[in-house]
C-alpha cells in the first residue's frame, strides 16, 4: 500500500510497529522528521516490491526483528542487520528497585562483571523484565554503555528455569535478573547467579 497523505506518518506513530510495503527511501524521508528516540519510536520493517525480504530499519531490538521473523511464515525472508544476533558475548539480566539511577545500574554491572573476571567490552546485551520499561535508570545506563537493552515478556520469563528463589514471585514473575540473562544468552549458561548490589540485582549468562 502506497501512502500519499503527507501527514500519515505522524498518525502512524501511535502504533508500536509499522510494516511498510514501499521503497525504503520513501519511508526514511517520510518518517525522519517525526522521530523522537529509540525508546519512543515505532519499529519499522520495509518489505521489497517482490515481497521477498523484510528489513527492519528502525526499532530492530524493540519489535522490528521479531516481526520480521514472524513474516517468515508468509514466505518473506527476514534480513537482520543488528550486531547482537551475530556477536558472541555476555547477557546481563537486571532487576532493580523503582527509581534507581543510571549510576547505580552502571556500577552494579561493573561489579558483577568483576566477579567473573569480565569487562564491559565483553557484554553483548542487557535485559530486564518488560514491566521495567519505564525505568529511566536502566535505559540511561544502556545508552551510556552503547549496548542493546531488551525487555522480556512475563510469559517468557516464567518459562525459564532459574537457579535462585526470587522475591519477584510477589509480582507474578519467577525471576528477573537470572531469567532475563538466560533468555538472551546463546549458551544458556549462568556465569553469575543473581547478586544484589545496593538497590540493583545483576545476573550474567553466556
Amino acid at each position: 500500500m502506497y501512502i500519499y497523505e503527507r501527514d500519515i506518518w505522524e498518525k502512524l506513530l501511535k502504533y508500536s510497529c509499522i510494516v511498510a510495503y514501499m521503497p525504503s527511501g520513501i519511508v526514511v524521508r517520510g518518517i525522519c522528521k517525526y522521530l523522537r528516540s529509540k525508546w519512543e519510536d515505532p519499529a519499522i520493517i520495509v518489505i521489497d516490491k517482490p515481497m521477498k525480504y523484510a528489513i527492519p530499519i528502525l526499532g530492530a531490538h524493540h519489535g522490528g526483528n521479531e516481526v520480521a521473523y514472524k513474516l517468515k511464515e508468509l514466505g518473506i525472508t527476514p534480513i537482520i542487520t543488528t550486531a547482537m544476533e551475530y556477536e558472541s558475548g555476555l547477557s546481563i539480566g537486571i532487576g532493580c528497585r523503582k527509581g534507581v539511577k543510571a549510576d547505580e545500574i552502571f556500577d552494579a554491572i561493573v561489579k558483577g562483571l568483576y566477579e567473573i573476571g569480565a569487562e564491559l567490552k565483553d557484554v553483548r546485551v542487557l535485559a530486564t523484565a518488560e514491566i521495567k520499561k519505564g525505568e529511566r535508570g536502566i535505559i540511561e545506563a544502556a545508552d551510556r554503555m552503547k549496548k542493546p537493552l531488551m525487555f522480556v515478556k512475563t510469559e517468557d520469563i516464567n518459562l525459564i528455569r532459574v537457579v535462585s528463589d526470587s522475591k519477584a514471585n510477589k509480582i507474578g514473575l519467577r525471576s528477573v535478573a537470572e531469567a532475563c540473562a538466560l533468555y538472551y544468552s546463546k549458551e544458556k549458561k549462568l556465569l553469575l547467579p543473581k547478586k544484589v548490589f545496593g538497590r540493583v540485582t545483576i545476573a550474567i549468562a553466556r
